[in-house]
């Protein structure tokens, strides 16, 4: 499936007589989004748009990985055509503007932002930290999997550790709020930490799924 290039002409045009014809924009923006999305997920094109945070982010790291991307589409240089690791697969989430790419023990590895709305459109892709998978885990309330090279036992108990320290760092403050839900959102925090102490506690003994 091909991505649909909302800002041509053409497509403007058809989205401003849907526009018109059912007196609701942010519907039909909305729709463009959804069907972005879906186009994305169902499509052989990445963004060429890479966002690097520190040194192990990035292009090389992503080939290391087993990506292989074409280079920007002359048509629309948004995106560039580009093959997955084995077994690693594309995802929609329930936000029409987030998807992302899972490896083969499915996590998500790769987060992909896509705003196919024709006034706004833009695109970027960018590597999941551990820290971030746990995080993810955690809200979730699913286990955490661990391999030996990306999301090891130490790291993940590294990342659940920093993710505890905030925490409570967060329900130290509470504690000394004035605000009437202080004590509940204290709590919300203390519970996060205990959940995240937990998780380091489980990886630091080796008892981690891998």
């Amino acid at each position: 499936m091909s991505i649909e290039n909302t800002q041509t002409p053409n497509s403007i045009h058809a989205t401003a007589l849907l526009a018109l014809a059912t007196g609701d924009t942010s519907a039909v923006i909305e729709g463009q989004e959804r069907a972005g999305q879906g186009q994305l997920v169902n499509s052989d094109r990445l963004p060429t748009k890479i966002e690097t945070y520190s040194d192990s982010d990035g292009l090389a790291t992503l080939e290391a990985l087993g990506f292989t991307f074409g280079g920007p589409d002359p048509d629309d240089p948004l995106f560039q055509p580009a093959t997955l690791p084995e077994g690693w697969v594309r995802q929609a989430s329930d936000h029409s503007m987030w998807s992302y790419i899972a490896d083969q023990y499915g996590r998500r590895r790769v987060a992909i932002f896509y705003k196919a709305a024709f006034y706004d459109r833009r695109a970027s892709m960018s590597l999941v930290t551990v820290a971030g998978y746990v995080a993810a885990c955690q809200q979730a309330g699913v286990d955490v999997i661990t391999d030996d090279t990306w999301a090891t036992p130490a790291a993940v108990a590294e990342a659940a550790r920093k993710r505890a320290e905030a925490a409570q760092q967060t329900a130290a403050e509470w504690a000394t709020a004035s605000h009437e839900d202080a004590p509940r959102w204290k709590a919300e925090a203390e519970a996060e930490r205990d959940a995240y102490l937990a998780i380091a506690a489980k990886h630091t003994t080796g008892q981690g799924q891998s």
